[in-house]
């Protein structure tokens, strides 16, 4: 699971910067992306304890950035550290509430909780933001097969599968 989280992470983390981003800030901007690209370098190489501490200093200059919250909460996950994650995924929701990725990844922590009907919550607002995010749809299957509702996880695995389908296309 926490290569899965790494790997999500890593892919959604380099989606959510944009180049239209560095036109806007300026140098500023690409100071901003090229810490967060040595982050994702130090968490993808697993140096966690390196990554946080960059992720906390670039909080400090940018803290309305939702990108660096999400990070940081993508590696206390992956350190194991999922409350905290959660405190962090919620910030970088109320900073940018229409990210699906956010509420995808704060139900799995949520999930890794045994926090389920939390873990499920947080999947269907990522499928109110994004009906064709697949991931959604398997992960709150997931949450479904641990309380117990085969059908219901049946029906999300469905849907994942031909989403996901549709995306090689």
């Amino acid at each position: 699971m926490k290569k899965f989280l790494s790997v999500l992470g890593i892919v959604f983390g380099l989606l959510l910067v944009s180049p239209v981003c560095v036109m806007a800030d300026g140098q500023d901007g690409i100071d901003k992306i090229k810490t967060i690209t040595e982050i994702g370098k130090l968490s993808n190489s697993g140096k966690y304890d390196s990554a946080l501490e960059k992720c906390e200093i670039a909080i400090k200059k940018y803290p309305k950035d939702y990108e660096l919250y999400y990070w940081r909460a993508s590696i206390k996950s992956n350190m194991g550290n999922n409350k905290e994650a959660i405190k962090d995924y919620t910030e970088a929701i109320k900073i940018n509430p229409k990210d699906g990725v956010a509420y995808v990844m704060r139900g799995i922590s949520k999930a890794e909780l045994k926090d389920y009907d939390g873990a499920i919550s947080d999947y269907n607002h990522a499928i109110m933001i994004d009906p064709k995010d697949g991931s959604a749809y398997s992960m709150r299957a997931c949450a479904k097969l641990d309380i117990g509702d085969m059908d219901g996880a049946a029906k999300d695995l469905q849907i994942a599968n031909k989403l996901f389908g549709e995306e090689k296309k």
